[in-house]
């Protein structure tokens, strides 16, 4: 996917090492990204354009918005991310303009203005960085709690690695670290005030400040007992030669991924030493940046101190619980998801489309009504081919770019395997030049399932006939290996199905089956959970999955081709918004599929 990062700070600031992390993260997922902002203080892979956001005006507004315009269409930007307030009002305008999602991750706490009660351009979705960044905006602001989440910074575990504690004689090191200017800058100013003035450590301890690229000049009264210096571009370093480490959000975080000692004391309140006994209320305030009830008294701060010079390392349960809390790969997998999800909504979802049997005469029709004829089905490939679609297949499909803007990706899968599929179906393909999924009832030669009803059954393919299809370029699926409906049979028969029909068509193809169609479209956590064991990649449903695709690769939405699909009701069907328009308001709850009916008046529909 193409993102679009939009940022407003001119030093570093937590949201903009947030948004690069997660940017590269992305990068290396295979997304492309892009980054807006005043300034770029971090290195990052992404594409940077900088852009005045802090610069106030009127007229600078509507011209950084018309310049946003301009950056996402020349990128073919799919979705705008915000990580700072005036960055999510223009992105939000930019966004809603360009008719693209926009997600709004909120990184502090928001003044109250009736301005944002009224305009709150928090996009089509809100992350909050902490509980209390959440209980803020949704109180006091009145935002929809209902399309509010805490997600935490990401960080990277595998970067932030824990460090030797000083060695024995070596100098005690008490490191503050974080912006000289603003709210932090005011708590950075108390600590020293407390720790150098009011009541002064140990001489034998060395104070290093680490604070924004340039030193206000209030700070020169510490001179004599601090060394003061800028952002060096190298936090973690810093952090690796303190004995205890001072410091609110993201570097509270690091430092305890390093196992340093760490007190949390933020520019809205004071938490202490972080132990387990009150990470909790560590995580909820961000470490101490967005506390309502707060409080910023340093008189606990020398004993914090002593206490964690006497800890020397940071517990490792403690430090792993930070670890996992903070996963970067957990939380850039859900801003992916997030991604997909808001984007197939206001955009695209990749259809894909359910046939079975192919006729040419109508005596062949059944009772069933699954089934299309040549003439028809030839009238649908004509409009695919007419429009620029792109018929795939699921090992040629790829998650994070199937919403391509170049390409608009479909995929055609046939249940059951029919001989008409090799003489009536075979032929369209090539003459198209179309791929087409086609799952497979690997132990019968006919469909014997339906005889009941039917009163006959229909040829299924033949082993040589699989075989010159997929060599042709159809890719095959399995479909148990004797059509049963596997929610309706013991755990132990289902497993027996699901992996001797994927063991039979490895063997016949030579080759990975990575697909699996339920028969009936029937299924539930269990036979999902066989499934996945099994080694599919992707399990196939019917008409009861989630209508984004990735929120479950297990229960993956079909659109029915009915008989009577005609060229107008197949436009609608494959326009991409199908399932969004049919099911409005629908929530997809994993777990509860059920059997549905296919066709009206058949409740066993073969799917």
């Amino acid at each position: 996917m193409k993102i679009l990062m939009v940022l407003s700070q001119v030093e570093v600031t937590g949201a903009e090492v947030y948004a690069a992390t997660i940017s590269d993260r992305l990068i290396e997922r295979g997304h492309e990204v892009v980054i807006v902002s005043d300034t770029i203080t971090v290195p990052t892979k992404a594409k940077y354009y900088p852009l005045p956001f802090n610069r106030r005006g009127a007229f600078l507004r509507i011209r950084n918005t018309i310049k946003l315009i301009k950056i996402i269409r020349r990128n073919h930007i799919m979705v705008l991310h915000a990580h700072s307030r005036i960055a999510s009002k223009l992105g939000y305008i930019a966004a809603r303009i360009c008719g693209i999602p926009m997600i709004y991750t909120a990184h502090g706490h928001h003044h109250v203005h009736l301005s944002k009660k009224l305009f709150p351009a928090y996009g089509d979705y809100t992350l909050a960085i902490c509980e209390n960044v959440k209980e803020q905006i949704a109180n006091d602001l009145g935002w929809n709690r209902n399309k509010i989440e805490i997600l935490r910074n990401g960080v990277d575990g595998k970067v932030f690695i824990p460090v030797q504690p000083p060695v024995q004689g070596a100098r005690a090191v008490v490191s503050i670290i974080g912006r000289l200017s603003g709210p932090k800058g005011d708590t950075a100013f108390r600590v020293l005030e407390e720790i150098c003035t009011k009541n002064p450590i140990s001489p034998s301890i060395d104070i290093h400040v680490v604070g924004g690229s340039t030193i206000p000049e209030r700070f020169s009264v510490f001179k004599h007992a601090a060394a003061l210096s800028g952002f060096s571009g190298n936090v973690k370093d810093q952090i690796a030669g303190s004995s205890v480490v001072i410091g609110s959000g993201r570097v509270a975080m690091e430092s305890l991924m390093m196992g340093k000692p760490t007190i949390a004391f933020g520019e809205a309140g004071y938490v202490g030493l972080v132990t387990e006994h009150n990470l909790q209320e560590a995580l909820e305030s961000n470490f101490g940046d967005i506390d309502p009830h707060g409080s910023l008294d340093t008189g606990r701060l020398g004993e914090d101190i002593s206490k964690g010079m006497a800890m020397k390392q940071v517990p490792e349960d403690l430090r792993q619980r930070i670890v996992s809390v903070f996963d970067l790969d957990k939380v850039t997998s859900r801003v992916e998801y997030l991604y997909q999800n808001y984007y197939s909504r206001k955009k695209y979802e990749v259809p894909v489309l359910l046939y079975h049997r192919i006729i040419t005469d109508k005596s062949q029709a059944g009772i069933h009504g699954t089934y299309i004829t040549l003439n028809r089905l030839e009238a649908h490939f004509r409009y695919l081919k007419k429009h620029g679609y792109t018929p795939i297949t699921f090992s040629q499909l790829s998650l994070i770019n199937r919403f391509d803007s170049s390409k608009k990706y479909i995929i055609l899968t046939f249940d059951d395997g029919y001989l008409d599929n090799y003489t009536l179906l075979m032929p369209l393909l090539e003459k198209y030049g179309f791929k087409a999924v086609i799952y497979l009832v690997t132990g019968k030669a006919e469909n014997s399932w339906d005889l009941k009803d039917e009163g006959r059954t229909f040829p299924l393919l033949t082993r040589e006939q699989i075989i010159d299809m997929s060599r042709r370029g159809v890719e095959f699926g399995a479909h148990t290996v004797n059509h049963v409906d596997l929610s309706r049979v013991g755990v132990p028969e289902a497993w027996k199905e699901i992996t001797e029909s994927k063991k039979h068509l490895q063997t016949l193809l030579g080759a990975e089956v990575i697909s699996f169609a339920y028969p009936y479209g029937s299924l539930n956590d269990v036979i999902k959970e066989l499934v996945v064991k099994a080694g599919f990649r992707y399990g196939i449903g019917t008409v009861n999955g989630p209508l984004a695709m990735q929120e479950d690769l297990f229960n993956i939405r079909r659109i029915v081709i009915h008989p009577d699909t005609d060229v107008f009701r197949f436009a609608r069907k494959v326009n991409g918004h199908y399932n969004y328009r049919k099911q409005k308001g629908f929530v997809y709850n994993p777990g509860k599929e059920q059997q549905v009916s296919l066709f009206p008046g058949y409740t066993e529909a073969a799917a």
